[in-house]
């Protein structure tokens, strides 16, 4: 494969998500011209990194192929499941916050649901506890010195068996790596619910606080999007920049 251009940045996307589709590469991955962009787009197929996905519901999306999983092997990296079409509108959306959230650079880096599922997939099939767990969608990491490091994401886009939001919350409940909770949805309805089930099982607020958030506000800029949590409203921007103030206050008081 000498001399070939490697799209390691594309391949390292794709083996968290599972996906690589060309509405998001257009948009985080590339500021080529609009010809050289079609060019590119087609190498990637040609040189066997990428190939398109198994559904022709789903023309612009490819899943890693042959010369990317021999790259990531190379690099000692894991390979994600790629989402089904039923599932696919959901990670796409998860993905999309997750990078523009990147460009941001607010977060450190992201974590999908996807990946955990692939790191913990024998406790997941072979554990009471683990058939039960719930990873969340996506998992930010933020900077050191923020109120929250871990933020967890849920897209909700329908809503759920009442059970169902219950066993959500007796998980996020137990978390121990998740500092913030946050739901996106554009229905009030899964919003209710989810508080509902928070009282029936008790869930600790005040140990790790849940908040909502408007999902067309959230694909659209995520980094000021608004959280409601219950007794105030932040957003990702005003959490990292407690970090900048912690620095500052410190650099005055030396």
């Amino acid at each position: 494969m000498s001399g070939k251009y490697i799209p390691h940045q594309e391949i390292i996307f794709a083996a968290k998500t599972g996906f690589l589709s060309k509405d998001l590469w257009l948009k985080y991955f590339t500021a080529r011209s609009p010809s050289r962009n079609s060019r590119i787009w087609n190498r990637f197929l040609a040189d066997g990194y990428f190939k398109k996905h198994e559904s022709k519901m789903l023309p612009d999306v490819l899943v890693l192929d042959r010369a990317a999983r021999e790259e990531l092997e190379r690099r000692g990296a894991n390979v994600v499941t790629s989402p089904h079409l039923s599932q696919f509108d959901h990670d796409e959306k998860a993905a999309r916050i997750a990078l523009a959230l990147q460009r941001t650079e607010l977060i450190e880096d992201f974590t999908t649901e996807a990946e955990l599922k692939r790191q913990h997939w024998l406790w997941l099939k072979s554990t009471k506890a683990g058939v039960e767990a719930k990873f969340p969608d996506l998992t930010l990491k933020l900077p050191v010195g923020a109120k929250f490091l871990k933020v967890a994401v849920e897209i909700e886009q329908s809503k759920k068996n009442f059970d169902r939001y219950k066993k959500v919350m007796s998980s996020y409940a137990s978390s121990k790596d998740i500092d913030l909770v946050v739901f996106i949805s554009n229905n009030q309805a899964i919003f209710n619910s989810i508080s509902r089930a928070m009282k029936e099982v008790n869930y600790p607020t005040w140990e790790r606080p849940v908040g909502f958030g408007k999902m067309n506000l959230w694909l659209k800029n995520p980094e000021s999007a608004s959280i409601y949590l219950s007794r105030s409203v932040t957003s990702i921007c005003e959490i990292v920049a407690d970090v900048t103030s912690n620095t500052t206050s410190k650099s005055f008081a030396s």
